[in-house]
């Protein structure tokens, strides 16, 4: 396992897989996601990453599941220390809110920050929590109240970085100015939506979900903040003959992103799932994917990305970017 600091200077020591918890205790068993926990664990994965809303849309589920399920797990194995949390807070539906999802998400407003990480706390069996992000936008409260309700989780020492997902990136600036302005810790890490394949300009989603763009990625580049990436696979359409991919990736420039990844991957003696992720792992700085795996096996593949060379990498960009090139020439 390899290990980088998240989230600027004072950020935590992590691996650079991140094991995303989303569907544990609903689609995937106890015994299963113990099992994927305690491989991640023995690989010298560190990096858990949860909500406090996973997963409630799956029937019959709370959105509460992931992170109990990960406290049980961290309680069972007394590895606490050991791991490096990252949850997430402001999509929990609530029901005094209404029905409809994400116009009854609890929002970004202090005392719901403040009631949300009593909860994760409550549901992790921890004090202290090592990355809370802002999970999607609420725009009903200004970006001064969260700042400050962050920064106060910061000085008491529950929180040690604050970051933020799912915003566009004009509203990420402008979140970071307003800690800036008040003199606070702001925004030093983000997770958003990020791949070996880009989605389409204007793309959109029909859960609030954002694609990083060039702007985004500039600053992340810049050292100013440290990235997680999220559905890095398209949840599998990158690396399957059988499933196309979503709508917002059909591009030809995409079609030939594809090909080339998989004759790239078939050279080198990779599976395609490593060549994708170590294309992040070898960016610089290294962007830390979220693996989302629903059997050991699949995570024994994720992991295997670890091992796939800078040249392998550098080989698949050199093709791509001759590839494209001569398209463009045509």
């Amino acid at each position: 396992m390899e290990y980088t600091i998240f989230g600027g200077s004072n950020g935590p020591r992590v691996s650079t897989l991140a094991l995303g918890t989303m569907m544990f205790g609903t689609k995937i068993d106890e015994t299963t996601s113990f099992a994927i926990l305690d491989r991640f664990r023995e690989a010298g994965g560190t990096f858990l990453d949860t909500a406090d809303c996973y997963a409630f849309w799956v029937e019959g589920a709370t959105g509460h599941e992931s992170e109990e399920l990960v406290g049980r797990w961290l309680a069972a194995r007394g590895c606490r220390e050991e791991m490096v949390i990252s949850t997430k807070l402001g999509a929990q539906p609530n029901p005094e809110f209404g029905t409809v999802w994400p116009r009854n998400a609890e929002g970004l407003s202090a005392p719901a920050i403040r009631a949300a990480v009593k909860g994760s706390q409550a549901r992790l069996g921890t004090d202290h929590l090592e990355v809370l992000f802002s999970h999607i936008e609420d725009q009903s409260v200004t970006f001064e109240e969260t700042a400050a309700a962050y920064a106060e989780l910061i000085a008491q020492g529950t929180v040690a970085v604050a970051g933020v997902s799912n915003h566009p990136t004009t509203r990420v600036k402008r979140a970071r100015a307003a800690a800036g302005q008040l003199g606070v810790p702001g925004y030093t890490a983000v997770q958003q939506r990020h791949g070996y394949l880009r989605a389409l300009p204007g793309a959109s989603f029909t859960s609030p979900q954002e694609p990083a763009d060039d702007e985004l990625l500039g600053i992340v580049r810049s050292g100013e903040v440290s990235m997680m990436a999220y559905a890095s696979l398209l949840e599998g359409a990158l690396v399957r003959e059988d499933r196309p991919l979503p709508a917002q990736y059909q591009s030809p420039e995409n079609e030939l992103r594809v090909k080339a990844l998989w004759h790239a991957a078939d050279q080198a003696g990779v599976t395609r799932t490593q060549l994708a992720l170590a294309w992040l792992l070898k960016d610089e700085p290294a962007i830390v994917p979220v693996l989302g795996v629903s059997s050991v096996a699949q995570l024994d593949d994720g992991l295997g990305a670890l091992d796939v060379s800078r040249d392998v990498v550098t080989a698949l960009a050199d093709t791509l970017a001759d590839t494209l090139a001569e398209t463009q020439d045509k």
